[in-house]
């Protein structure tokens, strides 16, 4: 009897190993790829050339936003407490404010970056102290829901770069500048109607937070530690190479001059 409970512990044991998280394969990896990436393109000689020469000179700040909420959200997946990730929502809730041309893209880039560092603070310190604040008060389904829900909220609010552009920014460009470059939203963003990388990305950005929501909603709280589905890792290099190809396609051809004035 002891033989076979050895023998049974020893199955449950390899069983379990193919079945431990995948750390580098995950949304938390993907999108810490997706948003570094980005990020570094926008901070290269060339874009900061075009970020500071005019007519967009202080306009297209918003990328820098944009990028470090995915970023921060990447990283955010892999420390699971309720402060980290309540901070993680007040960034990704400057996104959609930001999208909308509400508030000066620098200023608003400025301020996520500093609700960045907040976040990153306050990681180092429970991790320091081996313990997350608030957890000790709260019920452990109670720390699981909040963790789950303020990602996912996360999750949403990155995809309203893409919503509002798509709800917003496309129905009223034309109509702006027909009154005038500096109409509207367009007093803090670039025009980017005739921009074919940005229609891509952003269809491509809905669709990998469209898987995330598939794959949370299929784990759940996933308190076994089942390795995640690869779908939304493999998503964030289709949101990278739809974003560059688009961008040659617009080098190499006239598809800006193409469009109808």
């Amino acid at each position: 009897m002891a033989i076979e409970q050895k023998e049974q512990s020893a199955s449950d044991k390899t069983e379990l190993l193919p079945r431990s998280p995948l750390k580098l394969v995950g949304p938390g990896n993907g999108l810490i790829i997706l948003g570094l990436t980005y990020l570094v393109w926008y901070v290269m000689p060339f874009s900061i050339t075009f970020l500071t020469t005019p007519p967009d000179f202080g306009r297209s700040f918003h990328n820098w936003a944009y990028s470090m909420t995915i970023f921060i959200a990447g990283l955010a997946w892999y420390h699971k407490s309720p402060l980290s990730r309540i901070v993680l929502v007040v960034q990704a809730f400057i996104v959609p404010v930001t999208a909308s041309g509400s508030v000066v893209t620098f200023d608003a880039a400025m301020i996520n970056w500093a609700v960045a560092l907040a976040w990153l603070c306050i990681v180092v310190i429970e991790r320091t102290r081996h313990h997350n604040v608030f957890e000790a008060r709260l019920q452990k389904r109670t720390v699981q829901w909040l963790n789950m829900h303020l990602m996912i909220i996360t999750w949403l609010l990155i995809a309203h770069v893409s919503i509002v552009f798509f709800i917003t920014r496309v129905p009223q460009e034309t109509g702006l500048l027909a009154i005038s470059n500096n109409a509207g939203f367009l007093a803090n963003l670039p025009p980017e109607l005739a921009i074919l990388s940005t229609w891509v990305f952003d269809i491509a950005l809905i669709g990998m937070v469209v898987v995330l929501l598939y794959e949370q909603f299929k784990m759940g709280y996933n308190p076994q530690g089942k390795p995640w589905p690869r779908w939304s890792f493999w998503w964030s290099f289709v949101c990278i190479g739809a974003g560059l190809v688009a961008l040659a396609i617009q080098a190499l051809t006239c598809f800006p001059a193409c469009l109808p004035a």
